[in-house]
């Protein structure tokens, strides 16, 4: 009689054994993907900046091929000396003047993607690409552009407003056309990002704040609004971010004018034309950390305001 309880002999397969093999294969594989970006993200980015701060404490003249450490001279002369004080702190106060345009053009955008995003606007395929083109244009070709438009002898603008504004000399007005030009330069990009987040809202919840009696005001500041703050944190990080790197509007737009002058400028000026890179390299040093300190800052404060799934 065949005993039917009797266990069965356990059959067994090196599982772990191909699972190890095949685990390490992969490993291998990957790193080698990883190596390439990682190997460049050390010698362009983090060995450049280890070389930047650490050349911040030298006087190196490029041109003369002299190099002496001097401590924190750099930093000091940075603030008090006439040579560079001026300049800098005057460079410090245009970066911060002409972000302005950040805010202006996140509430722009935002108008223009609720524009957009209307089912009853008939072409809205047309406009989002037109909006957005500038977005893929060239910031050397755009700032030409907007230099001929700004001429006050042959330029759009002088046929609007008069020729009896100085665009392009006057202190104030220069401002004020170069955060014109910076919102209509960045005016598709967001646009795109509002847009995407709006559409990514679920319909149910306008549709239940229409059951409710909400109006077309009440559902964007009920719903829309609050559930596109990550758009909002995303481009209020990266606008503030590129605002305090802007450099092309300086060199081209304004073609150096000190009043239009931010901190890269001066970091290239004092650096690339110069050749004085102990200066430069701590101009660029302290632009870093508050970059970092204001990113962080805005992260911690995000929490309050920033929606989360």
């Amino acid at each position: 009689m065949v005993n039917i309880f009797k266990k069965k002999p356990k059959i067994t397969y090196d599982f772990e054994f191909r699972k190890s093999k095949l685990f390490r294969r992969e490993k291998i594989i990957s790193i080698l993907f990883i190596a390439l970006p990682l190997l460049g993200f050390l010698i362009f980015t983090v060995f450049s900046m280890v070389a930047s701060a650490a050349m911040s404490f030298t006087d190196f003249k490029a041109t003369s091929s002299s190099f002496k450490l001097v401590g924190f001279k750099n930093y000091i002369d940075l603030f008090t000396n006439p040579i560079y004080s001026e300049s800098f702190k005057r460079s410090i106060k245009n970066t911060l003047l002409l972000m302005i345009g950040v805010p202006i053009g996140m509430i722009a955008g935002l108008i223009l993607a609720t524009f957009l995003n209307n089912k009853k606007i008939k072409g809205r395929k047309f406009f989002r690409i037109l909006f957005y083109f500038p977005a893929i244009s060239g910031a050397v070709a755009i700032n030409i552009i907007w230099r001929y438009i700004f001429n006050n002898e042959y330029g759009l603008a002088g046929f609007i407003f008069g020729k009896n504004i100085h665009w392009l000399s006057d202190p104030v007005f220069l401002k004020v056309a170069l955060i014109i030009k910076g919102v209509w330069n960045g005016l598709g990009g967001t646009m795109l990002l509002y847009l995407a987040g709006m559409q990514g809202i679920s319909s149910s919840l306008y549709e239940v704040a229409e059951l409710d009696g909400a109006n077309e005001f009440q559902k964007f500041m009920r719903i829309t609004f609050p559930l596109i703050t990550p758009v909002t944190f995303y481009l209020l990080i990266t606008g503030v971010i590129g605002g305090l790197q802007s450099y092309a509007d300086s060199q081209v737009f304004a073609q150096g004018h000190q009043e239009a002058q931010t901190i890269v400028f001066f970091i290239w000026s004092r650096g690339i034309d110069q050749g004085r890179y102990g200066i430069a390299t701590a101009a660029s040093v302290i632009l870093s950390v508050a970059i970092m300190i204001v990113t962080v800052i805005q992260f911690r404060l995000s929490n309050k305001w920033v929606y989360e799934n």
